[in-house]
Order: C-alpha cells, then structure tokens, then sequence
C-alpha cells in the first residue's frame, strides 16, 4: 500500500468485504440449527478458505495498487505470492512459538498450586484475541522490515525445490512408462487413486512454479535434467486423465460426494495447469516457453480464486451436490435403504436436515427399527431418545428369553441410571434378557442382549443393598444372532463356561488373567 487515499485499495476492500459478507451470511444459512460441533468444523473449513483466498487474491490487489506494465506483471506476482506466503510461515511460527511459551509458563505455575496463570492464557478470551494480534502484528512487521532475511528463506526454499524437481520428474516418468505393463485396472481397485495421482502431477507444476525464477532466462539444470524435468511437464496432463477417469469411477458407482466434487474441480484445475505447460513446451512459435509459463500461472490462480468463490456459495454448493446426488441414487433404486448414509447427510447442513425429513416418511425406510433409531437420533439427538427411556417402556418391550423370570421393578430401575446403554431397548423385542448364574453363588445374574447395538451387559444383585448394579458390559460376537440365542434359550441350551486361566494372588492381592484361551 502506497497511499490511504487511492481509490483502488477502497474498492478493493470494499468488494473483499462485499464477497466475504456474502459467503458468510450463506454459511449461516448453510449451518442454522446444526450442531454446534458440527457448525464450529464449517466454520472452521471456512476460515481455511478464506484464508487460501486471501493469499490468492493478495498478490493482484498489491499489483494492481502499483504497475502498468503487462511486461513485468508475473514478476511481481512471484514475488508477492513468495513474500505473503513467508510472512504467513513467520506469523505461524511466532504465535506457536508464542503459544509454547506461555503454556511452560501456565504449567509451571500449576505444579506450585498457582492457577491464575493457567486461567488467564487459555480461559480468557480477550487475553487470547489480544495475543493472537499483538504476536501476528509484529510478526508482520518483522518481516516487512527484514526483507533480506525473508529473500535468503526464499532462496532456500527454492534451492529445495530445485533439488526435488529431477526426483519427482524421474519418478512422474517411471510411474507411467509402467502402466502400460500393469494396466488401468490395477488403479480403479484402489479408492485413493485419484488422490495420488493428482498429488504427483501437483507436486511436478508446483516445484516448477518456485523453480521458474521470472528474473531467469533459462532453468538452472544441465541439458540433460531439463530433458527430464520438460519430458515430465509433457506427461503430466497423462496423470490428470487417468486421475479423472478413477474418479468418474468412483461418481458412476457411489454418485457425488463433497470429497469427489472438490476432486473433479481439483481435476480441472490441474488439466487446465498441466496443458498450459505442455503448449508452452509443444507450441513454442520463437519464444522462450518460461514466458507462456508466466501467464499460464496468473491464469490457474484466477481460476482456483473463482473456483473456492464458487464453492461457497449457492452456485457450487457441495452440500448441495452430495445430499442431491445421494438421495437421487436412493429413489432411483440404485442404492438400497441400508445404503443411504445417515452420518453424511447429518453433516450437510439444511440440505441433510430436509433429506433425513423425506426419510421419516419413506415406509420402506422406516420399517427396519435400527434405521428408524438411527434417523430419530440424527434428527432429534440422543438426548431426545434416551428421554424416552422408562420403567414401563422397558418392561414393555425387552423380551424375556425362555427359561427366565419377568424382573420386578427394582432390576429396571436399576437400567434406567445409565440410559444411554438401554435406549436400544424402547424398540419392541429390540433386547433380549437372559438369567443365568455366573458364579455359582445361587443368585441368578441377568444378561442384557442389546442387539441394535452389539453389546452385553452383566447386571449382578447386592443383597445388601437389596440393588441391581451392572458388573460387566463387553461386544456381541456376531456368531449370537437373536434367532440363535432365543432358540438355544427354550431348548436348553444355555449354560457357563468355567475358564482354564486361574487368577494370580499376590499375598491377598488379586491380579486377573484374562486370557480368550
């Protein structure tokens, strides 16, 4: 910033504030009456995007704030995308730095029984906010005014990279010299395909990006690694498509997810990235093809700036997309009910929260009661369900195996103090319980088979205290099915074990070997 008193810094910042003011307001549509976990990880994404906005957008606003000429344009944007991206590395650095010390400094004080210290670091909201700017604000000015301590990090960064780029350019061209050998299918078995593929053809543009120095003539290699690093740049497109076939894979057969959407603008972007640099390789008509390069670079950062614009808000909204895609599978029959992913659409915001509604009323949905448990708690939450937890509904509804004895209403008492364990059981026959003594002591313990939720709990009786407590509450294999347990209950079939493995006692202390053999 040269001056306040330009009038392009103003509209600069007042169409930065119209953008953001308007992707806010369609987050908090996006995220009312979620909750607030769930809101507190779309913020969270959000700030992240922001973030990556501003460091796109940055380096055009100090641009246009200074130049005229087109000639000199992608020099200043190299090293304005270096600067601002080495004055965010300091800022993070000092804060955590910062961070680190003041923790010390709060558990130190703590082992003498000082808490204030403690309390006033990480308790304390305006102690926080005011850290956070005051450590960011001189980090800023640090780095501002040590600009040949920022050059010589530059400078190692890109010795770095110059380093990498032979190795990632040999590896780019080994990987596909041996598809032909081991074919595509080899690629669509695996899900993350796609995600590798499209890490290596980013890795080759990106090291190529910090290497190409503007201010450069010519690539700092010998002829025959700029023979490598030029035949990598002209297969990188090659990774791109079969990058985007594995995933077209993948969106034929599950349909549109946040994930895959985000790779196929992922997909675009490096296809546009990669064919850039192939042209200015192919297509050179005299010129230097790093000149091509320049302009391809400003061209990618425009596009992913538009591209996450987009992706917050309703144009390219990945809720959207996903909780559409999903349930168009669903009512077309691709996918079957026990298919339809219920934790997806909990996190899609008021998309989800409409599809799992249109859920409720699907009959051939809600006939399963573990899906129909499951929708009830996405939408109104466990709290709302284990209210409904009761005396009466449990003795209602658990099933008495053959064999036992209907508890009184002391045993379901006794269920009721950790509800969340029992809320299974409001579901008729949803649980089985079984009486069988496990000690021998001639007191019966009662066994609960909560199958909706794969687990078995031992409640044993305290005579003294004339009370039901739980002992024991460990996985149902998947070998006892409630078909199973029911039939070995009336034909007699149930009984104990006594196991082969003693426990250990050490003058009157106990030590349990628990042993499964």
């Amino acid at each position: 910033v040269i001056s306040f008193k330009q009038k392009r810094l103003w509209g600069w910042l007042a169409l930065v504030f119209i953008a953001t003011l308007g992707m806010s307001g369609w987050l908090k549509w996006q995220t009312d009456g979620m909750n607030p976990w769930r809101a507190e990880k779309a913020i969270w994404d959000f700030g992240c995007y922001l973030l990556l906005m501003a460091m796109l957008l940055l380096p055009w606003i100090q641009q246009s704030l200074r130049i005229r000429n087109d000639n000199s344009r992608y020099r200043y944007f190299y090293q304005s995308v270096w600067h601002n991206v080495l004055i965010l590395l300091v800022i993070f650095l000092a804060n955590g730095l910062t961070w680190l010390v003041l923790l010390l400094w709060g558990e130190l004080f703590k082992l003498v029984g000082i808490k204030f210290f403690n309390t006033l670091f990480f308790a304390t909201d305006w102690f926080m906010y005011l850290t956070l700017g005051l450590v960011t604000a001189l980090a800023v000015i640090l780095a501002r005014t040590q600009s040949r301590l920022i050059d010589s990090i530059q400078k190692l960064f890109t010795l770095i990279a110059t380093g990498l780029l032979p190795l990632v350019s040999l590896l780019t061209l080994m990987f596909i010299i041996t598809l032909p050998f081991t074919g595509l299918s080899a690629i669509s078995r695996h899900i993350s395909a796609a995600g590798l593929l499209l890490t290596l053809a980013f890795l080759q543009l990106i090291l190529m990006v910090i290497v190409r120095d503007p201010q450069k003539a010519s690539l700092p290699w010998t002829g025959p690694l700029r023979c490598l690093i030029k035949t990598a740049l002209l297969v990188a497109p090659l990774y791109v498509f079969v990058a985007a076939w594995a995933l077209w894979l993948r969106v034929a057969q599950y349909g549109w997810t946040v994930d895959r959407l985000q790779g196929a603008l992922a997909v675009l972007v490096l296809l546009v990235w990669s064919l850039g640099y192939f042209v200015s390789i192919v297509w050179r008509n005299g010129q230097n093809p790093l000149v091509l390069q320049g302009k391809v670079n400003l061209a990618v950062s425009l596009l992913v700036l538009v591209i996450l614009v987009l992706l917050n808000s309703p144009v390219l909204d990945s809720m959207r997309i996903s909780v559409n895609s999903h349930m168009a599978r669903y009512q077309s029959g691709k996918n079957t009910p026990d298919q339809v992913t219920i934790y997806m659409l909990e996190q899609s915001g008021r998309y989800g929260r409409a599809a799992l509604e249109s859920l409720k009323s699907d009959a051939g949905f809600m006939k399963d009661p573990k899906r129909a448990r499951d929708l009830l708690m996405a939408l109104d939450g466990e709290q709302h369900l284990q209210e409904q937890v009761s005396e009466k509904v449990l003795a209602e509804n658990v099933l008495i195996a053959p064999g036992s004895v209907k508890p009184d209403a002391t045993f379901w008492s006794a269920l009721i103090q950790d509800r969340y364990n029992v809320m299974t059981c409001i579901e008729k026959d949803a649980c089985v319980l079984v009486e069988q003594d496990l000690n021998s002591d001639g007191q019966a313990e009662r066994i609960l088979f909560a199958f909706n939720d794969d687990r078995v709990i031992v409640y044993g009786f305290d005579s003294d205290r004339k009370e039901w407590d739980a002992l024991d509450m460990s996985l149902l294999p998947n070998e006892i099915t409630k078909e199973k347990l029911l039939t070995a209950a009336k034909d007699g079939k149930l009984g104990t074990r006594p196991k082969a493995w003693r426990d250990l006692t050490v003058d009157g202390e106990t030590l349990e070997i628990n042993l499964s053999k």
